[in-house]
């Protein structure tokens, strides 16, 4: 994977904020190839093509979550993703029931059109979750079911999937989400507590008078998980194996992890290759949209019936949701402090090894306004390899997938593992976290999918 251009990061930020802020949804990165069809029942494959016609709806309607300008949260973004997908989910197995439901406990009926279910149930979902969307949503609605026709068999399936839809809404209605997760924070003071991020002395960002902003810092004690028991079951280990955050800034581990993200994660950096950089960038989109990606290559090679892609994609995204409610459980559990502000302040951090760096920041600002560790788009990345691994055991096709932070780019693996493990680089290469705070993320990340993928929508043992 050698390339001889030079990626200028600067342009990553605004390519990030384009497609988080635009007017007009941004097109969906998920397109049905030839492969997904060989179908012989035109039903099945109608039903298939729905599955994807949805997902790709609920993608073009995340950057409506938020307000025009306003980076999108991956955690807000997976949740969007996970009603949508078992909402469609849901209405498939109400239809022909082959899986546990996740919310729609209502009689199964196979007369029902899958697809017109199917639609629909995206359709609902995504206008619930995400209000905004609703003109848009209607429009592609409008033209979708139509193509249908009016008989008595679509007639039912628009009933199975507004019931669907309705069922995982009213599941999610109470889910503490809404609160926003946000309450007052006031930074430590000791070498490796964390310090506000994002933005410097912005104006806007002080919500509480406390000189700054930290994202959903009571999300992991207030927001309930799809799957996992609770935001805590899967707790990383203390930072480097200390009592406290200042004894482990004194770790040899850590000033080995300090003096990596130190050289090959700021904007100027010497140090970093052409490819490290590239994979910065092509790994800063958001993680629920490119896992998402990834999924839906894999259920293309492995030519994924609509039942099995429907449970593939809500999978992969409850456990996005819930690796993300689980990391930031950690993170403010810990309080670690971000490479940024530990690089500023190595001088007086206690550790005679660590040297500062005058103006350092890093590759694409700024630093997400949360805590070091875990890494969550580690956590994010290792929960939906094993959500994968788990659903279709094997060493599948390599594939190659694509980056909305990186247009024009594509890379590719061998394995989920791989693009897992490159998406956990991409972290202290573009400046975000130290190595120690990736690999506990994808550790933390493999333990929630592996959960998730084996204790909900399980395979129903029919005929007994």
């Amino acid at each position: 994977m050698k390339h001889s251009f030079r990626l200028d990061l600067a342009a990553v930020v605004l390519v990030l904020l384009s497609t988080a802020c635009s007017e007009a949804p941004p097109t969906s990165p998920i397109e049905p190839s030839a492969d997904l069809g060989g179908l012989p029942n035109p039903a099945a494959r109608a039903a298939l093509e729905a599955v994807y016609a949805g997902n790709a709806a609920a993608v073009n309607a995340a950057p409506l979550l938020v307000p025009i300008g306003v980076p999108l949260p991956p955690f807000v973004e997976a949740r969007l993703y996970a009603i949508t997908n078992v909402a469609m989910h849901d209405a498939l197995n109400s239809v022909m029931a082959r899986y546990e439901r996740y919310a729609d406990t209502g009689p199964i009926d196979p007369d029902a059109d899958a697809a017109a279910a199917v639609l629909t149930a995206a359709h609902d979902a995504i206008a619930g979750a995400d209000p905004a969307a609703s003109t848009t949503i209607d429009a592609w609605y409008a033209t979708a079911i139509s193509a249908l026709g009016n008989g008595t068999a679509v007639a039912a399936g628009i009933v199975v999937g507004q019931r669907a839809a309705a069922a995982i809404l009213a599941n999610r209605a109470s889910d503490g989400v809404a609160a926003g997760g946000i309450a007052p924070y006031n930074p430590g003071s000791n070498p490796g507590d964390y310090r506000f991020t994002f933005p410097f002395n912005t104006p806007g960002f002080d919500f509480f008078g406390t000189g700054g902003f930290a994202d959903a810092n009571v999300w992991g004690s207030t927001v309930r998980p799809f799957v996992v028991q609770s935001n805590a079951q899967f707790r990383a280990p203390s930072p480097y194996g200390a009592a406290s955050s200042s004894a482990a800034v004194s770790t040899q581990l850590y000033t080995k992890d300090y003096d990596e993200v130190k050289s090959l994660g700021c904007a100027d950096c010497a140090a970093r290759t052409a490819e490290q950089t590239e994979i910065a960038g092509f790994w800063a989109e958001n993680s629920p949209t490119g896992w998402n990606r990834i999924a839906a290559r894999v259920a293309a090679d492995r030519r994924l019936d609509a039942w099995k892609t429907a449970r593939l994609l809500a999978l992969l995204q409850i456990a996005e949701f819930d690796g993300y409610s689980t990391s930031l459980e950690s993170k403010y559990y810990y309080n670690f402090w971000r490479p940024v502000t530990a690089v500023a302040l190595a001088g007086s951090d206690g550790n005679s090894h660590t040297e500062p760096a005058a103006n350092w920041q890093v590759a694409v600002f700024p630093t997400p306004p949360v805590p070091d560790y875990p890494s969550a788009h580690s956590t994010a990345g290792g929960a939906g390899a094993a959500v994968i691994e788990s659903l279709l055991p094997g060493h599948g096709k390599p594939f190659t997938t694509t980056s909305t932070s990186l247009p024009g780019v594509t890379r590719s693996f061998s394995s989920v593992a791989e693009a897992a493990h490159e998406n956990a680089l991409s972290r202290i290469y573009i400046g975000y976290h130290f190595r120690h705070a990736t690999d506990a993320g994808v550790t933390q990340g493999r333990a929630v999918g592996n959960y998730v993928a084996t204790h909900s929508l399980r395979a129903l043992r029919l005929g007994n």
